[in-house]
């Protein structure tokens, strides 16, 4: 919850720009001033300006800020004055302008202006690049003690509302369910996007689906599908499939095709053309079995963030609530589930009831499944074992935010429901302090970068030390599966290619499942017959002896393996990881998929444990949850 409060009698805020709706990426300009109100600024007070776009690395010389009256001489940083420590919306202050009055007092009615975008070298500044409304936001101390509840700082209200709107569309992406069964119904979503990856709402295109499949090295069908055409294999359409769409207002950049089928067994594609824009793109694999399988493959993002998070609502209070987080990842996203994890430190009671509402409100068995869940990020817990995602499998638990890890595990099994704990990696990870029961699977990946060693790629933007990586919990003996996730997404679950401070996106969980159902997938990561990704959905299938990933065996004999790899995109090459060393590397050969059986008869210790790790040509990768072969 964001713990700043709006002052009276503060001031008010103005701006002058050519629009106030602006295509993403573009340059503009913006005159922000603020007007004191009738006690003023006192020496010392300070102004904290959030414009939209603005970060403080880009403007090394600092950005003009002036007062009529030239007696006050006005002090610009991205650093808060003063001694810190209280907590409000200022989770980083490297987006923030803080403007200290100095030697004279700031007058009631007497004005500040900062002229965001008028700089010698450059007249313009870059609009942010994503899409969305965003607040003009000023907060004010009139006497630089701090003395406002949250940060210390005023909110002036009435803040004025910026549109920034998407750049055309540039590229589709496609998405389907990667498990099907044959004759079965399913949608096909097709999201236009711009290139700083926002939905492109603009996007006015026609998109015609067609489909081939691939496990035999691409070969193509003979038929293009036309519209009607419902028996051309292997795609096909039910009775109110309707394979041609020209996109409208109301779809906002994205469009589900309904009715699609696969017409026999086998791993299919499907592509979607907007032949006058000379866009094509083909979606993710999808396994297509004659009969229902006993495990589907679902993808989510389990760590979504809110404007209930300090550090959410702080980039901008207009963010997405917990209920507008599920919407965006099932109608937009096209996720199966999700689950939105705030920081417990910023919860009060009523932010823990909104949590808990919008997880019931949203879950839908069979059609999108949601978590009550928190993000654990109390200091005595960050200083002995980092942060942890905690998950119930119900909606009307408490969450606490005091006590280490072993106060907070103890508070959990005292519960009456079923509750996880997912361990993230850019905080580090204390593996003395695991929990076999509760910490079932480890987050390996998110848009801090990749966890599993301090060499792996991409590298953790922190954390990533020698002892308290992924390889580590293994290499101690530790069975823990394998996920990736977003960790903030700005209200974009699924899409998370927008932060700010990292040049990484954010990944994906991927989870073999008994059916789309809380239950269900709860299984899926408690048995750790999961994978991770950088987002993108690369179909993973590996076991060992017909045992899936995640699993414990005895084998006295050889060990069986059998790897299923289809790409979006081709793939560089499949590395089998046995016992922290790569054992066999497969290369891609500019193959999207490869299929391999490998036995290996030369156990090396009591338990050996092996995963799969994909690399695609485009820099996105896959780690399936390991298998762990012990002596019979």
């Amino acid at each position: 919850m964001r713990r700043d409060k709006y002052g009276e009698d503060v001031g008010i805020i103005s701006i002058e720009t050519d629009s106030t709706e602006i295509i993403v990426g573009r340059k503009y300009w913006m005159d922000v001033t603020y007007t004191a109100g009738p006690e003023g600024v006192a020496v010392g007070g300070t102004l904290r300006f959030k414009l939209p776009g603005f970060l403080a690395t880009d403007y090394p010389d600092g950005v003009p800020v002036s007062c009529p009256d030239s007696d006050v001489r006005l002090e610009s940083s991205n650093t808060a004055p003063g001694e810190y420590k209280k907590t409000g919306c200022e989770f980083f202050t490297i987006d923030y302008l803080f403007v200290t009055v100095r030697e004279k007092a700031l007058a009631p009615g007497e004005t500040v202006t900062v002229q965001y975008g008028r700089r010698i070298q450059a007249k313009y500044a870059n609009a942010w690049d994503i899409a969305g409304p965003w607040l003009v936001e000023v907060a004010v101390d009139p006497d630089g003690k701090r003395t406002a509840p949250g940060s210390g700082f005023f909110l002036v209200p009435d803040a004025p509302v910026l549109t920034f709107v998407s750049e055309q569309a540039v590229r589709l992406e496609v998405t389907i369910p990667s498990s099907t069964v044959v004759g079965e119904p399913f949608g096909v979503c097709v999201r236009a996007r711009d290139k700083f990856q926002n939905l492109a709402s603009g996007y006015r295109g026609t998109v015609r689906l067609t489909g081939f499949r691939s496990a035999d090295q691409m070969r193509r069908r003979p038929a293009a599908l036309q519209e009607g055409d419902a028996n051309v294999s292997p795609v096909g359409c039910g009775p109110e499939a309707k394979l041609v769409h020209t996109f409208t207002v109301e779809d906002e950049g994205v469009y589900t095709f309904e009715g699609v089928v696969f017409d026999e067994p086998g791993v299919h594609r499907v592509e979607a053309h907007d032949e006058g824009r000379a866009f094509r793109a083909r979606s993710n694999a999808s396994r297509t079995t004659a009969e229902k399988p006993a495990h589907a493959l679902y993808w989510g993002d389990t760590h979504v963030h809110s404007r209930v998070s300090a550090d959410t609502a702080a980039w901008n209070e207009l963010i997405a609530s917990p209920a507008e987080d599920y919407l965006y990842a099932r109608h937009k996203s096209d996720l199966d589930f999700a689950a939105v994890t705030d920081h417990s430190d910023n919860l009060c009671s009523e932010d823990w009831k909104e949590t808990q509402d919008a997880a019931a409100d949203h879950y839908e068995p069979g059609k999108f499944v949601t978590f009550t869940a928190v993000e654990s990020t109390h200091r005595p817990m960050r200083g002995e074992g980092g942060d942890k995602n905690l998950y119930y499998l119900a909606d009307d638990q408490p969450y606490t935010a005091e006590g280490g890890v072993a106060e907070t595990y103890a508070f959990l099994k005292s519960l009456k429901c079923k509750t996880m704990s997912i361990q993230h990696m850019h905080a580090g990870a204390n593996w003395d302090l695991h929990d076999p029961e509760l910490e079932r699977v480890v987050e390996v990946y998110a848009h801090w970068g990749n966890g599993m060693s301090p060499d792996a790629q991409p590298p953790m933007l922190c954390g990533g030390k020698p002892g308290n990586c992924v390889c580590d919990a293994l290499e101690k003996g530790l069975k823990v599966g394998f996920i990736a996730s977003a960790d903030h997404s700005k209200g974009r679950p699924g899409d998370d290619f927008f932060w700010p401070l990292g040049p990484y996106q954010g990944g994906l969980a991927a989870v073999y499942a008994d059916g789309l159902t809380r239950e269900g997938i709860w299984d899926g990561l408690y048995n750790r017959h999961c994978y991770g990704t950088t987002r993108a959905r690369i179909l993973v299938e590996f076991s060992i002896n017909g045992q899936p990933m995640g699993s414990e065996l005895a084998c006295d004999g050889a060990r069986q393996l059998k790897i299923g790899i289809y790409g979006t995109v081709t793939l560089d090459r499949v590395d089998i990881v046995k016992n922290n060393r790569v054992w066999q590397s497969i290369a891609g050969n500019g193959a999207l998929d490869v299929e391999q059986e490998l036995t290996d008869e030369e156990p090396e210790r009591d338990t050996d444990y092996y995963y799969v790790h994909v690399v695609q040509v485009d820099g996105e990768q896959a780690w399936s949850s390991p298998i762990w072969v012990s002596g019979a």
